[in-house]
């Protein structure tokens, strides 16, 4: 007779108890709404450092660091009857107890636990590690190219039309920090009416606008561009934030596009702290102080614009220092079967979450606050929740706890500075919020400015110093100045290629003064400093990437000879104080005769006029010399600058 009883049936518990512990990734058994632990396989509890009082502990006392990032709020679900398959999600988690939070992706199955009568008794749950599969779906998403990732031509033309329309970056200041996500929504006309900006005002003080004009489609995405611009002119004149409320409400009665918009402006003074809010039929304002607390600011909004409603109430309040402001659009917290109330709450918990997170050193999460906040903000509201249906505006700005400080370097003038100028110029330029690209143009110009110092304003082996200043002033533009107390000596007779130092700067920063007086020479060098926004549609996950370039130092080379080729790889900053190095080891190459040789400029992290001064030598002497650059690096547009563009090889003919 065969043995029909189960293997899984209650005679075989202790094997039933064994597979428990051994199934893949995080199994969690929760009992009642308070979702107390009542069973963890092998990998939980090793996971929470094998704590005696888990087993009994209601699971947000457990995992306290989960709030905020949405898996609560699935488990509430799940004790309603709801179940959740497949659903992937970036959990931050402190792994090593030290407060740092560290990322991992995780594929949740989050299932009602029943009771034999069909009622819910508590919840079942296995959250597996996904994060290779996710690395590797979102390196492949990232090599694709743009247009296969879009939606089809016209759409995408009319979301470019309204990327056009948008500001594509936002200025960086030394007392606000700001950042900008934009994610339009997934229909066929994808182009819809939100918009933001930020405008800096005199004073230092700076004004912070959304809006949402009725409607998707071209139309739409014109009258939000004619909205924004009456809100820029109406600020860059001087008129008050009543004024340009009054303006707006004006302007928007002219026109069935325009008509019904909503709109919330605020003007920050960041020196004092003082916030003045103003809406017309737009949700309010969140504020999230230094220690995670989320409020909404009070603001009683006025009608939509253009319906000749009461004028707006300005609110005055105080951002203290280290507080973050959040300006949105309504996409952001409305849902469909969730109330608007429901979405605030959602909002402001996922806020506060982000803000106090603390992240390990290699998340992919930016490390700016208000950057920080807007992706993880984003991210769980729309990803982790179904879709939106809308457009969603997210406008972050951040009061910093201090002023930006300025830079103040005494260097020698030797070349062996340029090594400590180009990190401690970085450090600084990364401190204050400066771009990659403007960090790079900027590291690029400041090395031009001191090598002209160490090269032409002393005598050799004269002991002497060069200084170097750096302010980021109210607008957003960055002063940097270069001195020294030598006198330039004039270039020699056969100097050839020199003088190009000069010109390299000016096309790398926005204005150049040379400065020469009996007592030396200053520098000085402005650049207005910008971030980029996040625009994107939703096909296509923001991110914030590139933080800043490399920073190496040390030159270093690397033959690739083969039968039909010879390219020498060049690695670190091509400067004075390596170009003859450099130059020595391509005489010794070109002594041996042979193939052509080619140099590779794509690891170099800085081209100075002298590199500049070593290729246009080598020309003369090499009839086939070639080069291979990155398409847009700073290496590609000194080139360009300094008459070199013949040498680069097309990368088409390289591969």
């Amino acid at each position: 007779m065969t043995d029909t009883k189960s293997p899984w049936s209650s005679g075989d518990l202790g094997r039933v108890l064994d597979a428990f512990e051994q199934l893949p990734g995080f199994v969690w058994v929760f009992e009642g709404p308070e979702l107390r632990v009542v069973a963890a396989n092998f990998e939980v509890r090793a996971a929470v450092g094998n704590r005696r009082d888990l087993i009994g502990a209601p699971f947000k006392q457990a995992v306290p660091e989960l709030a905020g990032q949405h898996i609560f709020e699935l488990l509430d679900q799940a004790l309603r009857g709801i179940r959740t398959r497949g659903y992937e999600q970036r959990i931050l988690t402190d792994r090593h107890g030290d407060g740092r939070l560290e990322e991992t992706f995780y594929t949740f199955d989050i299932a009602p636990w029943r009771n034999a009568d069909t009622t819910v008794r508590g919840v079942v749950v296995q959250a597996v590690d996904s994060t290779d599969v996710v690395v590797a779906r979102r390196a492949a998403e990232s090599a694709a190219t743009t247009s296969a990732r879009r939606h089809r031509h016209a759409a995408g033309l009319i979301l470019e039309l309204q990327r056009s329309l948008l500001p594509d970056t936002l200025p960086v200041l030394p007392q606000v920090q700001v950042a900008a996500h934009y994610l339009v929504t997934d229909s066929d006309l994808v182009a819809g009416g939100d918009w933001f900006d930020v405008v800096t005002l005199p004073s230092g003080r700076v004004a912070l606008a959304v809006g949402d004009v009725v409607g998707h489609g071209a139309a739409a995405a014109a009258a939000m561009g004619q909205l924004r611009t009456v809100t820029l002119q109406t600020l860059r004149s001087g008129g008050s934030l009543p004024d340009t409320l009054t303006a707006l409400d004006d302007f928007a009665g002219h026109s069935i596009a325009t008509r019904a918009a909503t709109t919330c402006i605020a003007v920050l003074d960041p020196a004092v702290g003082t916030l003045e809010v103003a809406s017309h039929a737009h949700p309010p304002p969140l504020l999230i102080d230094a220690d995670g607390a989320a409020t909404y600011i009070p603001v009683t909004p006025a009608g939509p614009l253009g319906i000749r409603s009461e004028p707006a109430v300005v609110h005055t309040t105080a951002l203290n220092a280290d507080d973050v402001v959040l300006l949105y659009t309504d996409g952001l917290i409305e849902r469909p079967h969730r109330s608007l109330d429901d979405g605030a709450r959602a909002l402001a918990a996922a806020a506060a979450a982000a803000r106090r997170d603390t992240l390990h050193e290699n998340t992919t999460v930016p490390d700016r606050l208000p950057d920080r906040i807007c992706t993880l903000v984003t991210e769980r509201l729309t990803l982790a929740d179904g879709g939106y249906r809308d457009d969603i505006t997210l406008l972050a700005a951040h009061r910093r706890p201090q002023p930006v400080p300025s830079l103040h370097l005494t260097l020698p003038a030797d070349p062996s500075a340029l090594r400590t100028l180009r990190r401690q110029a970085t450090d600084w330029l990364t401190t204050i919020g400066a771009s990659a690209a403007d960090v790079s143009d900027l590291i690029h110009a400041l090395g031009e400015a001191a090598g002209n110092s160490i090269e032409h304003a002393y005598s050799p082996h004269t002991p002497a110093t060069f200084t170097v200043d750096g302010t980021l002033d109210e607008q957003g533009i960055v002063h940097l100045c270069c001195a020294d107390r030598g006198r330039w000596r004039p270039p020699a007779p056969d100097a050839g290629t020199r003088g190009r130092g000069l010109a390299m700067i000016r096309g790398l920063v926005d204005h150049l003064d040379v400065i020469r007086t009996d007592t030396g020479t200053d520098l000085r060098m402005r650049r207005r400093l910008a971030r980029p926004t996040v625009v994107a549609d939703a096909t296509t996950r923001p991110t914030v990437t590139g933080e800043h370039p490399s920073t190496a130092e040390k030159m270093s080379t690397r033959l690739i000879d083969t039968s039909h080729s010879r390219t020498l790889e060049v690695h670190g900053p091509m400067d004075m104080a390596t170009t003859e190095r450099l130059h020595a080891e391509i005489l010794q190459l070109s002594r041996g005769g042979g193939l052509p040789l080619t140099i590779d400029l794509t690891a170099v992290s800085h081209l100075s006029s002298a590199g500049v001064r070593l290729l246009h030598r080598l020309t003369d002497d090499m009839d086939t010399l070639r080069v291979t650059v990155s398409p847009g690096a700073p290496a590609e547009a000194v080139l360009i600058l300094t008459g070199l563009q013949d040498l680069i090889l097309e990368a088409n003919a390289h591969d």
